[in-house]
């Protein structure tokens, strides 16, 4: 037996305004340098991505064995450069968001909330995490998405709709996912 509804469906298309469209990416750039520019930092070590994952590898063990945890830190430069550009340019910006925020909560439950917030070193005395602030930036932009001003906004958005041009047909002309 058929169902048969007697409702149309309409599809509603929302434009983002311009000023949250730089908004975002006044949010996308900056997360983004900080990827790259930590991923910099591990390459410039004494000796390099090595330096790095034998400077890490200690605290790493704590929480996975010592060949994921030595495959994780040597990846982890390289995957920092990937998702800071595709951060930056606004590609895949959903899913490099949510990586990005997963990795920061990794970090900082790795580094430690005693640590970063200075209670080891006493020149340094900070209110809270500071990884906090670019959680829930990576956050924001996961669930915000990446606004007009990025490749996601010019490939997905909605074309124009030319005047005398079916509803109909203009729906399906539009790329599936946004």
């Amino acid at each position: 037996m058929a169902v048969e509804s007697s409702s149309s469906t309409t599809t509603t298309i929302i434009h983002p305004s311009s000023p949250a469209s730089i908004g975002l990416l006044l949010a996308r750039v900056p997360l983004g340098l900080y990827f790259i520019m930590a991923a910099v930092q591990k390459f410039r070590m004494e000796k390099g991505v090595a330096g790095f994952v034998e400077y890490s590898l200690p605290m790493a063990t704590k929480y996975m064995s010592d060949s994921l945890a030595r495959n994780y830190l040597n990846s982890l430069p390289y995957v920092e450069i990937v998702l800071g550009l595709f951060l930056i340019a606004g590609l895949l910006t959903r899913f490099t968001a949510a990586v990005m925020a997963l990795l920061l909560v990794s970090f900082t439950i790795a580094i430690g909330a005693a640590a970063a917030m200075g209670q080891l070193d006493p020149q340094v005395k900070l209110p809270f995490h500071p990884n906090i602030v670019f959680i829930g930036t990576a956050l924001a932009l996961m669930l915000c998405g990446p606004g007009w001003l990025s490749v996601d906004g010019m490939l997905f958005r909605p074309r124009r709709r030319w005047v005398g041009q079916p509803v109909d047909e203009y729906v399906n002309e539009r790329p599936a996912g946004l």
